[in-house]
């Protein structure tokens, strides 16, 4: 004769469901995952096959960056806020000069001047040069 224990049959039902329940839903996630997936790949390639291949982009080639007179002025003014010598066309005024006493009648406002950069090792802006 067997006897059947209801407490375990129960809990073994109620285990095995939520297996079952976890697995079914698992089973459709993974369709639809694989369905989209497949979706987004035919929609790539018809796009790359509708694209004109013929299109190149170019980089841009830069054009020399150059500042008016006033604005060199106007540099040469702000020096103690940059903090750095200043050298315009050969004269050099050093960053510890009063910027309301400087001469600067050489500087032409008409002309254009093209600023160089001079860095130390470190990367810092030691010098602003206007040729």
């Amino acid at each position: 004769m067997t006897v059947i224990a209801i407490e375990n049959n129960s809990s073994e039902a109620i285990g095995l469901s939520l297996a079952v329940s976890m697995f079914v839903v698992s089973l459709t996630l993974s369709v639809y995952l694989f369905s989209t997936t497949g979706d987004t790949i035919q929609r790539t390639y018809e796009m790359n096959t509708r694209s004109d291949n013929n299109i190149y982009s170019t980089l841009k080639v830069p054009s020399d960056y150059v500042v008016s007179g006033a604005e060199v002025r106007q540099t040469l003014y702000t020096m103690i806020e940059i903090g750095v010598d200043i050298e315009v066309n050969g004269v050099m005024y050093s960053k510890s000069l009063d910027p309301r006493t400087l001469n600067v009648s050489s500087i032409d406002l008409s002309k254009k001047y093209i600023p160089t950069y001079v860095r130390d090792y470190k990367g810092a802006l030691s010098m602003l040069r206007f040729n």
